[in-house]
Protein backbone atom coordinates (compact mmCIF):
# COMPACT_ATOMS: atom_id res chain seq x y z
CA UNK A 1 0.00 0.00 0.00
CA UNK A 2 1.36 3.44 -0.92
CA UNK A 3 0.36 6.28 0.80
CA UNK A 4 0.74 10.09 -0.64
CA UNK A 5 2.35 12.73 1.70
CA UNK A 6 2.67 16.28 0.28
CA UNK A 7 6.28 16.79 -0.38
CA UNK A 8 7.75 20.34 1.12
CA UNK A 9 9.58 22.83 -0.89
CA UNK A 10 12.84 21.33 -2.44
CA UNK A 11 12.10 17.99 -1.24
CA UNK A 12 15.10 15.65 -2.26
CA UNK A 13 12.07 13.43 -2.81
CA UNK A 14 9.51 15.22 -4.53
CA UNK A 15 7.71 12.69 -7.20
CA UNK A 16 8.71 9.97 -4.70
CA UNK A 17 7.53 8.20 -2.29
CA UNK A 18 9.38 8.31 1.21
CA UNK A 19 10.89 5.48 2.87
CA UNK A 20 8.88 3.81 5.59
CA UNK A 21 11.40 4.47 8.16
CA UNK A 22 10.79 8.21 7.82
CA UNK A 23 7.26 7.23 7.92
CA UNK A 24 8.20 5.52 11.47
CA UNK A 25 9.70 8.51 13.00
CA UNK A 26 7.12 10.95 11.73
CA UNK A 27 4.60 9.16 13.50
CA UNK A 28 7.03 9.02 16.68
CA UNK A 29 7.15 12.33 16.83
CA UNK A 30 3.95 13.58 16.10
CA UNK A 31 2.48 10.55 18.86
CA UNK A 32 4.77 12.87 21.77
CA UNK A 33 4.09 15.87 20.48
CA UNK A 34 0.10 15.88 19.96
CA UNK A 35 0.23 13.89 23.52
CA UNK A 36 1.87 17.06 25.09
CA UNK A 37 -0.89 16.89 27.59
CA UNK A 38 1.44 14.68 29.47
CA UNK A 39 4.32 17.15 29.22
CA UNK A 40 6.56 15.56 26.27
CA UNK A 41 7.94 19.12 24.73
CA UNK A 42 11.53 19.24 25.62
CA UNK A 43 11.83 15.13 25.94
CA UNK A 44 13.55 12.84 23.62
CA UNK A 45 13.16 9.25 22.26
CA UNK A 46 15.69 7.15 20.40
CA UNK A 47 14.73 6.35 16.67
CA UNK A 48 16.76 3.33 15.16
CA UNK A 49 18.57 4.36 11.73
CA UNK A 50 18.12 1.18 9.97
CA UNK A 51 14.40 1.44 10.25
CA UNK A 52 13.05 4.23 11.87
CA UNK A 53 11.32 2.25 14.66
CA UNK A 54 11.33 3.51 18.41
CA UNK A 55 10.80 1.71 21.83
CA UNK A 56 7.89 4.68 22.05
CA UNK A 57 9.26 5.91 25.46
CA UNK A 58 10.31 9.33 26.11
CA UNK A 59 13.30 10.38 28.56
CA UNK A 60 13.96 13.49 30.25
CA UNK A 61 17.50 13.82 28.20
CA UNK A 62 19.32 12.70 25.70
CA UNK A 63 22.16 11.41 27.72
CA UNK A 64 19.00 9.19 29.14
CA UNK A 65 17.41 8.17 26.02
CA UNK A 66 21.41 7.06 25.09
CA UNK A 67 21.56 5.07 28.49
CA UNK A 68 18.78 3.54 27.54
CA UNK A 69 19.55 1.47 24.30
CA UNK A 70 21.07 -1.25 25.74
CA UNK A 71 24.57 -0.75 24.31
CA UNK A 72 22.86 -0.37 20.66
CA UNK A 73 23.04 3.32 21.09
CA UNK A 74 24.98 4.18 18.13
CA UNK A 75 22.40 2.52 16.00
CA UNK A 76 20.11 4.89 16.74
CA UNK A 77 19.88 8.87 16.37
CA UNK A 78 18.24 11.09 19.37
CA UNK A 79 15.49 13.40 18.30
CA UNK A 80 13.84 15.92 20.42
CA UNK A 81 10.24 16.76 20.76
CA UNK A 82 9.61 20.44 20.69
CA UNK A 83 7.20 22.90 19.16
CA UNK A 84 8.19 22.64 15.63
CA UNK A 85 6.56 20.69 13.13
CA UNK A 86 8.64 17.84 11.66
CA UNK A 87 7.51 17.03 8.09
CA UNK A 88 7.78 12.98 6.71
CA UNK A 89 9.92 14.80 4.01
CA UNK A 90 12.27 16.58 6.77
CA UNK A 91 12.48 13.33 8.66
CA UNK A 92 13.70 11.69 5.98
CA UNK A 93 16.14 14.33 5.04
CA UNK A 94 17.52 14.07 8.79
CA UNK A 95 17.42 10.16 8.49
CA UNK A 96 19.71 10.50 5.91
CA UNK A 97 22.04 13.24 7.50
CA UNK A 98 22.04 11.10 10.59
CA UNK A 99 23.19 7.71 8.78
CA UNK A 100 26.15 9.63 6.20
CA UNK A 101 27.68 10.86 9.59
CA UNK A 102 27.42 7.91 11.18
CA UNK A 103 28.94 6.46 7.85
CA UNK A 104 31.85 9.00 7.90
CA UNK A 105 32.50 8.08 11.42
CA UNK A 106 30.38 10.16 13.87
CA UNK A 107 29.06 8.91 17.20
CA UNK A 108 26.18 11.17 18.79
CA UNK A 109 26.45 8.92 22.05
CA UNK A 110 28.70 10.02 24.56
CA UNK A 111 26.61 11.19 27.50
CA UNK A 112 29.74 13.08 28.95
CA UNK A 113 30.28 15.47 26.10
CA UNK A 114 28.24 18.55 26.17
CA UNK A 115 26.02 18.92 23.00
CA UNK A 116 27.91 16.92 20.81
CA UNK A 117 24.98 17.33 17.90
CA UNK A 118 26.29 18.98 14.55
CA UNK A 119 23.00 19.94 13.38
CA UNK A 120 19.62 21.37 15.27
CA UNK A 121 16.62 20.78 13.72
CA UNK A 122 16.12 23.52 11.06
CA UNK A 123 13.60 23.85 8.34
CA UNK A 124 13.96 21.23 5.53
CA UNK A 125 15.54 23.75 3.37
CA UNK A 126 18.37 23.96 6.06
CA UNK A 127 18.85 21.32 6.03
CA UNK A 128 19.05 20.11 2.30
CA UNK A 129 21.57 23.52 2.28
CA UNK A 130 23.88 22.10 4.91
CA UNK A 131 23.70 18.36 2.83
CA UNK A 132 25.07 20.57 -0.30
CA UNK A 133 28.35 21.83 2.16
CA UNK A 134 26.07 25.00 1.95
CA UNK A 135 26.10 26.06 5.59
CA UNK A 136 28.79 27.00 8.13
CA UNK A 137 31.89 24.70 7.00
CA UNK A 138 30.34 21.08 6.65
CA UNK A 139 31.09 18.93 4.07
CA UNK A 140 29.18 15.74 3.49
CA UNK A 141 30.38 13.57 0.99
CA UNK A 142 28.89 10.44 -0.80
CA UNK A 143 31.29 7.40 -1.25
Amino acid sequence: MTVLVRHDKGCPNAGLAHSDAAKRVYDTYHLHRTADLYGSLGKWFASALADGTSDNVLYDSKSEAIRHQHHNENYYTYIQVTQANMTVCSAEVMLKIARTLYNKGWRMTDPGTARRDPIKRMSTEDMLDLMRGQAGNWKLEEN
